[in-house]
């Protein structure tokens, strides 16, 4: 569940320019998205996700908070606080009480969310899907992108809503190919916030008797 919540900040901002089977409508919508996002040089995001596989009989919820400026993040979710200090990755487990170092240059690029900007401008098509207010009034655009080259991909659509006047995203659904479909709602979305180094230092004084296990 982890790499899927981190997924969701890979797939917030899926572009699909430079395929030329997008539909002009969704291609415009996507495109602007990313000309807004490239003067984002830090931003926060509160979500909630769920996780279900009616197969499997899944059903799981989780809220989390993540924050990031250029490479560094910090991501916290009910059980998990994962820090990228923009030179080690520090994953720590609340009910074990442990953290794992780790190279930040061994995780899979796709769940980077540092390059959540730059790392899937191509390799996607898209199609518009509908325009409408949702329950608060607030005017929303759907559209759907597709992996161009599906094998290389463990999902095979992702659907995303925006708020059509902020050009920001509000939800994504992940549609995985074993089945689990992975719902992302963002509760709040902050662009260019004041984030302090400090946020992105694992720092073991505020974690008693934690075990630390370095993978590197």
């Amino acid at each position: 569940m982890k790499k899927s919540i981190l997924l969701l900040f890979g797939l917030l901002l899926l572009s699909a320019s430079g395929s030329a089977q997008d539909d002009a409508r969704s291609k415009a919508i996507v495109d602007k998205l990313i000309a807004k996002a490239k003067g984002w040089t830090s931003f926060e995001a509160d979500f909630s996700s769920r996780l279900q596989n009616t197969k499997d009989k899944l059903d799981v919820k989780q809220e989390g908070n993540m924050k990031v400026k250029g490479k560094k993040f910090r991501l916290v979710l009910d059980k998990n606080t994962i820090i990228n200090d923009g030179t080690t990755l520090h994953t720590y487990n609340k009910e074990s009480n442990e953290v794992n170092l780790s190279d930040p240059a061994e995780m899979d690029q796709e769940l980077d969310p540092s390059k959540l900007f730059t790392q899937y401008d191509k390799g996607f098509k898209s199609s518009f899907v509908e325009e409408k207010a949702d329950a608060a009034g607030v005017m929303t655009q759907t559209i759907k992108l597709f992996p161009i080259d599906p094998t290389k991909k463990a999902f095979h659509t992702v659907v995303i809503t925006m708020d059509k006047a902020k050009v920001e995203p509000k939800s994504i659904q992940v549609l995985y190919k074993d089945g689990n479909i992975v719902t992302y709602n963002l509760k709040k979305f902050t662009a260019n916030p004041e984030l302090t180094d400090g946020l992105f230092v694992f720092d073991k004084e505020k974690f008693p008797g934690v075990e630390v296990n370095d993978m590197r």
